[in-house]
């Protein structure tokens, strides 16, 4: 097995099986069949279980990655085209969390992935029995920011994203909070699971707080209270410590999100201290 094939595969396990290895080994061996003997394939399994070959494993943060590329993949080319700011984004996480040599190779692998065709529902499948409630969450979040990076989404994005979401398990109280952070500004509306589209009178600041935290505006003080302390845990810094650099980096804008949120509810509500 050649090099390059040893860089993209060390640390994976799960992933290597179901639908996601199958989107990576419908490729990886004829986009590195110059590099090796031609025996990448065997280390793909197609059907639903688990990889059980050398690179097997009980899931790492390798996993997490290359299932969260498929996924970002799925976003990038919902509107028919990839953006630069869209790539520049992922480019900076690849490089981060695999450092260049293998960060240009996953890279290459990104480009091979949004030519293929995707079964989301099958791949969050797969990625929810295998992760955690938080790494989904988090997941999600770093998606709608690689949406968001051109400072505007497209509705079909937002129609991916939500199904992405929903295919995942999110609750619709977190999926609200996200949503409203990354997309509930500049004329794009707020839209639920159902894909009604909803809005709310703004003040000077352009979200609605509200939905920041993932409640309704006739919630209790104490209400409020609560659910800003439950957001504060999604984001402390312990819960993101091991998802790589520039999630950690997106867990930080949103905590400064969910604490303007919480300083506007505060100031509207002189009895919320």
């Amino acid at each position: 097995m050649g090099t390059i094939t040893k860089i993209l595969l060390a640390g994976l396990g799960w992933s290597l099986g179901g639908p996601i290895g199958a989107l990576l080994g419908y490729f990886v061996g004829r986009l590195l069949s110059k590099d090796d003997d031609g025996s990448s394939a065997s280390f793909f399994n197609t059907d639903s279980t688990t990889h059980r070959g050398p690179y097997h494993n009980t899931g790492t943060q390798a996993d997490v990655n290359v299932a969260l590329m498929v996924l970002i993949a799925a976003v990038m080319k919902v509107d028919g085209q990839v953006k630069k700011s869209e790539l520049d984004y992922v480019k900076r996480f690849l490089l981060q969390n695999y450092g260049e040599e293998r960060g240009k190779q996953m890279l290459k692998v990104l480009q091979q992935l949004v030519k293929q065709e995707i079964p989301i529902n099958q791949v969050c499948a797969q990625i929810k029995v295998n992760t955690d409630y938080n790494t989904r969450y988090h997941m999600v979040d770093f998606l709608f920011g690689i949406g968001g990076a051109d400072g505007a989404f497209q509705q079909s994005e937002l129609n991916m994203l939500r199904l992405i979401s929903q295919y995942l398990g999110i609750s619709q109280s977190d999926y609200t909070s996200i949503h409203e952070r990354h997309a509930g500004y500049g004329g794009t509306g707020y839209s639920d699971y159902s894909g009604n589209a909803g809005g709310s009178n703004r003040s000077t600041y352009n979200k609605d707080p509200y939905k920041v935290l993932g409640i309704n505006s006739n919630a209790s003080d104490d209400d409020v209270r609560k659910a800003y302390r439950k957001m504060a845990m999604k984001y402390h810094p312990d819960r993101v410590a091991g998802m790589g650099e520039e999630m950690q980096r997106n867990a930080a804008d949103q905590m400064k999100e969910i604490n303007q949120a919480y300083d506007e509810i505060k100031r509207r509500r002189p009895t919320l201290k």
